[in-house]
């Protein structure tokens, strides 16, 4: 069996500098446990450190036309605070990205906010939805998307370090045409982020890490999921210093997850 191991660990070792990552061998996650969970499954890692799928908890949302069904995307920063982003089609056939925080689990939001205009794609709704994440403990809240800007397609990040009230410029994360899934988790300053390669023909699941934030990108491991099987429908979570990527084959759309240790 070809081995999945990382190659920008390998890459990584021969510049004589640390990996950020010390992974384990991927492994298939329960299928009844990921049937249970749902379409829109999440990763999550036990106590000790095991990833298993889980069902998504997401409160109401009201919703407008100039939402594009199945982007509204949402996460739980603390008590009853949610943050919600979504995709607001506009007459030109581009999008722009809008995020907003509810105080009491959904029952009433916040006026939306753009965290990104930059789109000039002419996709109209037809793009994959963002992808959230918030940390309790720092009020800090992190989106990742595939955006069209006028110097290309690419995989972003952008985020908040105040609840949600005001949005820092993104980042960018690949470059390439083919608009891509992601998955994004985060941990005081450091953010995870896990993609599909946007580059034709690559089919694999790519990771982002950030220890400042959100504001750079420290590391970009290629191929986390390996080059032999395509893979799709990214995961990414931490629990501590682990961090899980998860991702479905293929190959009979088997879900595969792998574990590692940040350094």
């Amino acid at each position: 069996m070809r081995s999945l191991f990382p190659l920008a660990i390998l890459l990584a070792i021969s510049a004589c500098e640390p990996a950020p990552v010390a992974w384990n061998e991927a492994v298939r996650l329960d299928p009844a446990a990921v049937a249970a969970a749902g379409a829109h499954w999440q990763l999550a890692l036990d106590r000790q450190g095991i990833p298993g799928a889980q069902r998504t908890d997401a409160p109401r949302f009201a919703y407008t036309p100039a939402i594009c069904p199945g982007s509204v995307v949402t996460a739980r920063e603390r008590g009853r605070d949610w943050h919600a982003a979504w995709w607001a089609a506009r007459a030109d056939s581009s999008v722009a990205l809008l995020v907003s925080r509810s105080p009491d689990d959904g029952a009433t939001w916040t006026p939306p906010l753009a965290a990104d205009a930059r789109d000039r794609g002419r996709r109209g709704c037809a793009r994959p939805a963002p992808a959230i994440a918030a940390d309790s403990a720092t009020g800090f809240v992190h989106v990742a998307y595939y955006l069209e800007s006028e110097g290309g397609g690419g995989e972003w990040l952008v985020h908040s370090m105040d609840h949600g009230a005001m949005w820092h410029p993104p980042v960018a994360l690949a470059f390439g045409a083919d608009p891509a899934w992601a998955s994004v988790a985060a941990i005081g300053d450091t953010v995870a982020v896990a993609f599909e390669s946007p580059n034709a023909h690559e089919g694999w699941i790519m990771l982002a890490l950030s220890t400042s934030a959100g504001h750079l990108i420290d590391f970009t491991l290629p191929a986390v999921s390996g080059r032999s099987v395509p893979a799709h429908d990214p995961k990414v979570t931490m629990r501590g210093r682990t961090l899980a990527v998860a991702w479905v084959t293929d190959n009979g759309a088997l879900a595969m997850a792998r574990t590692g240790t940040r350094r």
